[in-house]
């Protein structure tokens, strides 16, 4: 079962990975994590003492929800099956023991629809003959969302094993947001305040030009803000790429 974190866990986590990136070693008790107008993390930091860090996040809105509803595909599954009767629910799960489920939907389709499109492919299998492999659907009655659904069996147990994807193109960082942080945004905390940039998915410098928007956006608002650093990463890859003042 996926674990379900809150704003606050998540935001810990994303502070712990990154801190040590740009050389610093926290006193893990001494974090805290007060509402608004205080910054996301406050704490102290090994040899140095008080710091306090506010995380944006940089991914263009589109990937993350496009990645989300790919990682909604399983859970889908499991809303359809607890919709259905008792019996129906034992025989889906006595013939998706050892079944390899593989669906591409369309990418903006969110979990209402994954769990509509999981609830005919149940349907599907209900009455397909034990062991049928091949297509779900045919092209007379494919859902509209669905680009390819197709089973097969393997020596697996626990099934079934659903496999998705979900393929983008490349989106510029959001500006914005390090502009926003730096200049619209109010915060009140007694401890030297460092922004962290961030990005999961969309790198920020995977395309040319990227990273010097980032450093031309950062330089510029920096000046005269209440942050006095800003540090850049790729956090996939847990990679510190730019830091202003180095």
């Amino acid at each position: 079962m996926n674990e379900v974190l809150s704003k606050e866990q998540i935001e810990r986590r994303i502070f712990e990975a990154l801190a040590p990136l740009v050389g610093v070693e926290v006193e893990l008790e001494s974090i805290r994590q007060e509402p608004p107008p205080a910054p996301d993390i406050e704490c102290r930091a090994i040899g140095s003492g008080p710091w306090a860090v506010e995380l944006v996040a940089l991914d263009a809105p589109h990937t993350r929800t496009r990645l989300e509803n790919m990682r909604l595909t399983n859970q889908a599954w499991n809303r359809a099956l607890a919709a259905r009767s008792p019996a129906e629910q034992e025989e889906l799960k006595a013939r998706s023991d050892d079944l390899l489920l593989s669906v591409h939907m369309n990418e903006a389709a969110g979990s209402r629809v994954r769990a509509r499109i999981m609830s005919q492919i149940q349907d599907r299998l209900l009455v397909m003959l034990p062991g049928f492999a091949g297509a779900i659907f045919d092209e007379r009655d494919v859902p509209a969302e669905v680009n390819h659904a197709s089973v097969s069996h393997g020596h697996v147990e626990g099934g079934p094993h659903i496999s998705t994807s979900s393929a983008g193109s490349w989106l510029p960082p959001q500006l914005d947001k390090i502009r926003e942080k730096l200049v619209d945004k109010n915060y009140r905390t007694d401890a030297p305040l460092e922004l962290f940039a961030y990005s999961r998915h969309d790198e920020v410098d995977g395309h040319v030009g990227g990273l010097e928007a980032i450093e031309q956006c950062i330089q510029t608002h920096l000046p005269g803000s209440l942050f006095q650093c800003v540090s850049v990463f790729n956090l996939g890859f847990l990679q510190l790429v730019y830091r202003f003042p180095p």
